[in-house]
């Protein structure tokens, strides 16, 4: 029988694999994994979330050959490393889906119910019932952001409750959709449209801090985040803003970025430490505020604690373990060799404003006859191009563009979402001016630097700089995670938006920029990276028909 080392163990941990794993030679140990507990005879190892499994540890067991999860997500083992040093990875796909959404709805009625304060109040003996008001969630929108098996369980019990339901996921299930009651949506619609927002998503990497101060900024006055996912999907920092600010009504939270900081041990540990830096203070700060604010309800990620699903964790886990030594190894995590998705960039037709030649920024101007053409022509171009998803601005000469693409190329029932960070450059003061007549004011050079440089000042409006500071993060956080599912992927934008993303994709320098064209009658494919960089460009030229 393999040697085993089993971390993060309860006492219900060790009772049951006990049990479970009959004549195996078990060590358990209740702390995290780390460097200094290591036994180099371990050849299978298990652990929990709040253990991390570095390239360093792996190195340091020279005899290890499986790793046994016990939870659904592995973002905390080095896969790349357990590839190399041939180690077999194995998860608990599914253990407590119902358990987890159940919890998110605690943790919702907790909040809105004031249900913690009424039992503090009747503890205290001090009941003011004006004071313990809450609000119903029958006739709320509730949104989801991660439809898969906890979140469509999520949306089921919201709907139960009467909440009009709306989700966003890359991987639509319109048949769950309709047998549920909820509606796909976008991102967008999501951060504005809806009351309470629940993410249910796993953490990639590619969306962290996926809900930021932007997307505080959007939300409803009276909207509540609920997380149950991964601590690193909100950025704690802008929540304790939008909080303190009262730009959103309150949070319920059971994961949290830096959470392990919210056991005092923990926390003193990291203060005692010289080396800490000036990010992870902030954040330590941020968790002692946010944990003492009244509109919080925290809890130490203990969704998934129940009787039941610590059961079914230990009992897939025993099962990995078996089956892997019996040399058939189930539940195996293989590192995600998807191939990445086609990026193609289209700038919108002619617009009205275009036309006469004037600056439209971000004014709303349709497009011209000859804009209309235009969106056609780069439809029958794309004809031969597989589209599943697309992007576009807020901006109606985009959107008409799009929908004039999609009709050309036949290409129908196309998912897309729109949003703001693909806009137009705001020109502010310059919006509406004659380019002309801006030329002879402005001069030559200045005219040009106002048009192409990267950090030329406009009265009132954005500069180059701007538009990349949106743009860039939009294409990584919301863009490239469905280039990276498999997806070929449309983005219909602007000019100054498409130059902002071409220097991230191309590598552009700052004085680079400055020279590159805006993509008139031009189409831009591309072949990325897994980061969204460009590893070739293929340019279809609508104007001739022909690449």
């Amino acid at each position: 029988m393999a040697y085993i080392t089993i971390y993060d163990t309860t006492k219900s941990d060790k009772s049951q694999l006990t049990e479970l794993l009959p004549d195996h030679k078990i060590q358990f140990i209740k702390e995290t994994i780390n460097e200094n507990n290591l036994d180099p005879k371990t050849e299978v190892l298990s652990i929990f979330v709040s253990s991390e499994v570095t390239e360093n540890i792996i190195n340091k067991l020279p005899n290890l050959k499986f790793i046994a999860c016990r939870s659904t997500g592995f973002n905390n083992i080095d896969l790349e490393a357990t590839s190399k040093h041939k180690v077999v990875v194995a998860n608990v796909p599914s253990y407590g889906d119902e358990t987890v959404a159940e919890y998110a709805f605690g943790l919702l009625l907790a909040l809105t119910r004031k249900i913690i304060p009424a039992h503090q109040a009747v503890q205290a003996g001090r009941v003011a019932l004006p004071s313990l008001m809450g609000s119903d969630l029958h006739g709320k929108t509730l949104g989801i952001i991660g439809a898969g098996r906890i979140g469509r369980i999520a949306a089921r019990i919201g709907v139960g409750f009467g909440m009009k339901v709306l989700a966003y996921d890359l991987f639509q299930d319109e048949a769950a959709a309709e047998s549920i009651g909820f509606d796909y949506t976008s991102f967008e619609k999501i951060i504005t449209d809806c009351d309470v927002i629940s993410l249910h998503a796993p953490y990639t990497g590619d969306n962290y801090h996926l809900i930021d101060a932007k997307a505080f900024n959007k939300m409803k006055k009276n909207a509540i985040i609920i997380n149950t996912a991964r601590g690193e999907l909100i950025d704690t920092e802008a929540l304790v803003q939008a909080l303190t600010k009262n730009k959103i009504a309150g949070a319920a939270l059971d994961v949290i970025e830096g959470e392990k900081l919210l056991d005092v041990n923990e926390e003193v540990l990291f203060l005692r430490n010289p080396s800490f830096s000036k990010e992870s203070l902030h954040l330590n700060l941020a968790l002692s505020v946010l944990a003492h604010l009244p509109n919080v309800v925290i809890s130490p990620h203990n969704a998934f604690n129940t009787g039941e699903a610590i059961l079914r964790i230990n009992t897939t886990t025993a099962d990995n373990i078996t089956a892997y030594e019996k040399g058939r190894p189930i539940n195996v995590i293989h590192k995600p060799k998807t191939s990445i998705g086609k990026l193609i960039i289209a700038r919108h037709g002619e617009s009205e404003w275009n036309a006469k030649g004037l600056w439209t920024g971000t004014r709303d101007s349709h497009l011209t006859e000859k804009g209309f053409k235009q969106a056609a022509k780069m439809g029958q171009a794309l004809a031969s191009y597989k589209i599943d998803y697309a992007f576009c601005s807020n901006q109606i000469r985009a959107l008409e563009t799009m929908e004039n693409i999609f009709s050309a190329s036949q290409h129908f029932e196309i998912p897309y979402e729109r949003s703001d960070a693909l806009n137009e450059r705001d020109y502010g003061d310059y919006t509406g001016k004659n380019k002309l007549q801006m030329k002879e004011f402005l001069g030559d050079k200045a005219y040009k630097q106002l048009r192409r440089g990267w950090n030329y000042p406009v009265p009132n409006g954005e500069t180059l700089k701007d538009v990349y500071a949106r743009v860039e993060p939009y294409y990584l956080r919301h863009i490239l995670p469905v280039l990276k599912s498999g997806k070929n992927v449309l983005i219909v934008s602007h000019g100054n938006a498409i130059r902002s993303l071409m220097k991230y994709v191309e590598s552009l320098s700052n004085k680079e920029i400055a020279d590159v064209e805006m993509l008139f009658d031009v189409i831009a494919t591309y072949t990325v990276n897994e980061k969204g960089k460009s590893l070739s460009r293929e340019d279809i030229d609508i104007s001739t028909d022909k690449k």
